[in-house]
C-alpha cells in the first residue's frame, strides 16, 4: 500500500497535473513493454563498455588458479535506473566483484596505453578519492573521464553499522550485498557489462520502477537507522522522479529516533546539500511536501544546538508558502510576477525563503538578538550550512519584509507610476540592495499566507497579490529594475572639485547618495549637468 504526500494546500494546476499523468503514463507504457528488461547503449557507451570488458579480459588471463572468480564489471545504481526511464546518464558507476576500483583503474589505463591504436581513445588521468565518510564517500574510489562519460570505479562491498554512527564498516561482498547495502530497490539494479543483463538482487528493482515506487532493500528502520540521510535521498528521488514513497518507508522516516538520528547524526552540509538538490530539482513542492507530510521540519530547518529551545512553530507555513509560490510560478498564470523568478538560481532562493516560513518573527536571543539575525536565516545557516551569500539574503529577506510590506501598500495608493517619484522607488531598490527580488518575493509569501484558504486564489490572496503587482509593474514602468547597480555619474575626484573640496570627509556619501538620487529623478541627463547641479547645491552637500 502507498500513499502520496498529502494535499493539505493543494493548487489548482491542471497543467501540471496532466504533464505528470502523461509522464507516469509513458514511464509505464515503457516498462511493461520490457518483458525482460534490457538498456539500449549509445555509441559512446557501447565503445566505453567494449574497452572495459577487454581490459577485464585482459587482466582475467593472468589468473593463476582457473577456479578463481572471474573478474566481474556491473554498472550500477542511477545510470541503471535513469536509462531504464529512457533518459541519458554521464555518470557511470562501475561496481568490481573482486578489485578495488583504484586497482582495476590504474590496470585499464596500462592497458589503453597499450592498446591506443586499436580503441581510438587516449589514455585518462586515473584519480584516487580516498574515503571520506561525513561526505558520503565511505570507501577509496578511483574516478576519470572517457569519451565524455564521468566513471568511478568501486569494488562491490558489504557494510556494517554500529549505533554511534552512520558510518560503516566496509568489506568486500557479493553483488547480493552491494545491492541490499543501498537506499532504495530502483537504485540497487546493475547492468552486467559481460552479458549486457540487468540484475536485480532485491527481487523488486523493477517492479518497483514499473509500479513507480521508492522501497528500501532491507526493513526500513533499519535502512534509515544504519544511515539517517537516506531518508533525505529518498524524498529527493520520490520528487525528482514523480514516484511514491511506500507506507512502510513513511512509517519508519516519522520514527521519532529516526528524526532525531537525522537531526543528531548527519553533517548539516550533508543535510543542505540534499535540500539544495532536492529544491534545484524539477518538483521542489513535491520534496516540501513529504517533508511537511512525515513531520521532518525540525529535523532539517533549524540549529541543532540542543541548548536552544526551539519555539512552537507554524510549520503548516512551510507548505502554504510553498503553495503559493508554486501558484505564482505556475507558465500560464501571473504573469506579472515572472521576474522575481526569472533564473534558476532565483528559483532555488525563492523555495528556501518559503521553506523558511514558519520562523517568521523569531529571534534567537543573545549575538542574534545583538545583531538582529532573524531565526530563519540563524535556522538557514545552522541546519543547512547555508554559504554566505544565500545566508546573507535570508538575514535581509526576513529583516526587510515589513519594510516592503508597507512601501506596497503605499505604491497601492499611487497606482500610477507618474504620481510616485522616481527617486523613491529607485532607493527602495538601492536600500534593498541586488537581491531585492528575493527580498520582495518573501514579502509578499508571508503577507499572503495568514489569508490563504486551502483549494483556491481566494479574493484577499488576490488583494494582496494586486498590491505587490502594482509596485512591480511601476519599478518596471519606471526602469528600475536594475536601480541597485546605479553608480554616482561623478567619481571622487570630481565630486571634491566641483565641491570645491582638496580631501574627502564625512560628508562625502552623503553627497554620493544625493547625486544618486538627483540622478533618478534626472536619468537622461550628463555628467556636465550633473556637475552643475553638486555646484548649485554645494552648501547643503557639504552640510553635516
Amino acid at each position: 500500500m502507498v500513499s502520496s504526500p498529502k494535499r493539505v494546500h493543494s493548487v489548482d494546476l491542471e497543467s501540471k497535473v496532466h504533464q505528470s499523468s502523461v509522464k507516469k503514463a509513458r514511464t509505464r507504457r515503457l516498462l511493461n513493454m520490457l518483458s525482460t528488461p534490457t538498456i539500449t547503449l549509445n555509441r559512446v557507451e557501447q565503445r566505453v563498455c567494449k574497452l572495459l570488458v577487454d581490459a577485464a579480459a585482459e587482466i582475467d588471463s593472468t589468473r593463476v588458479n582457473d577456479n578463481e572468480e572471474p573478474l566481474t564489471l556491473r554498472i550500477t545504481g542511477g545510470w541503471v535506473r535513469d536509462k531504464l526511464l529512457g533518459g541519458e546518464c554521464n555518470d557511470i558507476d562501475v561496481g568490481i566483484n573482486k578489485m578495488t576500483g583504484f586497482e582495476f583503474a590504474t590496470r585499464l589505463s596500462k592497458f589503453l596505453q597499450d592498446n591506443m591504436n586499436r580503441y581510438k581513445i587516449p589514455a585518462k588521468n586515473i584519480h584516487k578519492i580516498e574515503s571520506n565518510p561525513e561526505k558520503s564517500k565511505h570507501l577509496e574510489t578511483a574516478t576519470t573521464r572517457i569519451l565524455g562519460l564521468d566513471i568511478d570505479f568501486v569494488n562491490l562491498r558489504s557494510e556494517a553499522y554500529t549505533s554511534e554512527s552512520r558510518i560503516p564498516q566496509m568489506e568486500f561482498g557479493t553483488p547480493t550485498q552491494d545491492a541490499l547495502r543501498r537506499d532504495a530497490c530502483i537504485n540497487a539494479l546493475f547492468f552486467n557489462l559481460h552479458t549486457h543483463e540487468i540484475e536485480d538482487f532485491t527481487k523488486r528493482g523493477f517492479q518497483d520502477m514499473k509500479e513507480r515506487l521508492i522501497r528500501t532493500p532491507l526493513p526500513p528502520f533499519e535502512t534509515f537507522n544504519d544511515d539517517p540521510l537516506r531518508v533525505l535521498r529518498l524524498i529527493r528521488f520520490a520528487s525528482r522522479l514523480e514516484f511514491d514513497i511506500v507506507v512502510d518507508a513513511k512509517k519508519a522516516m516519522k520514527d521519532p529516533r529516526i528524526k532525531k538520528a537525522l537531526r543528531q547524526k548527519i553533517s548539516r552540509e550533508r543535510t543542505g546539500a540534499e535540500i539544495e538538490k532536492m529544491l534545484k530539482g524539477p518538483h521542489p513542492f513535491r520534496a516540501l511536501s513529504y517533508i511537511n507530510e512525515l513531520d521532518l521540519y525540525e529535523s532539517i530547518f533549524a540549529p541543532t544546538d540542543e541548548s536552544l529551545n526551539l519555539p512552537n512553530l507554524p510549520k503548516d507555513d512551510m507548505i502554504v508558502s510553498a503553495t503559493i509560490l508554486l501558484n505564482l510560478s505556475a507558465p500560464a498564470k501571473f504573469v506579472g510576477f515572472r521576474e522575481l523568478l526569472s533564473n534558476d538560481l532565483d528559483s532555488y532562493v525563492g523555495w528556501v525563503l518559503a521553506a523558511l516560513a514558519p520562523w517568521k518573527g523569531h529571534q534567537f536571543p543573545g549575538v542574534d538578538t545583538k545583531k538582529n539575525i532573524p531565526a530563519a536565516a540563524t535556522a538557514a545557516r545552522d541546519g543547512l550550512c547555508a554559504p554566505i551569500k544565500l545566508y546573507d539574503t535570508i538575514i535581509r529577506a526576513y529583516r526587510n519584509y515589513g519594510y516592503i510590506q508597507d512601501f506596497a501598500r503605499e505604491s497601492l495608493e499611487t497606482p500610477n507610476a507618474s504620481d510616485m517619484s522616481r527617486s523613491k522607488v529607485g532607493v527602495f531598490i538601492r536600500q534593498l540592495g541586488a537581491d531585492w527580488k528575493s527580498q520582495f518575493l518573501c514579502a509578499l509569501l508571508l503577507e499572503t499566507i495568514p489569508v490563504w484558504t486551502r483549494n483556491v486564489v481566494n479574493t484577499e490572496s488576490k488583494k494582496v497579490w494586486e498590491k505587490y503587482h502594482v509596485l512591480l509593474a511601476n519599478i518596471k514602468e519606471l526602469g528600475l529594475m536594475h536601480a541597485h547597480s546605479i553608480r554616482p555619474i561623478l567619481d571622487g575626484r570630481k565630486m571634491l572639485e566641483k565641491l570645491d573640496q582638496k580631501k574627502s570627509g564625512p560628508f562625502m556619501k552623503k553627497a554620493m547618495d544625493s547625486l544618486v538620487v538627483w540622478q533618478l529623478d534626472n536619468p537622461e541627463c550628463d555628467e556636465e549637468a550633473a556637475g552643475d547641479w553638486v555646484v548649485k547645491n554645494k552648501k547643503d552637500l557639504l552640510a553635516q
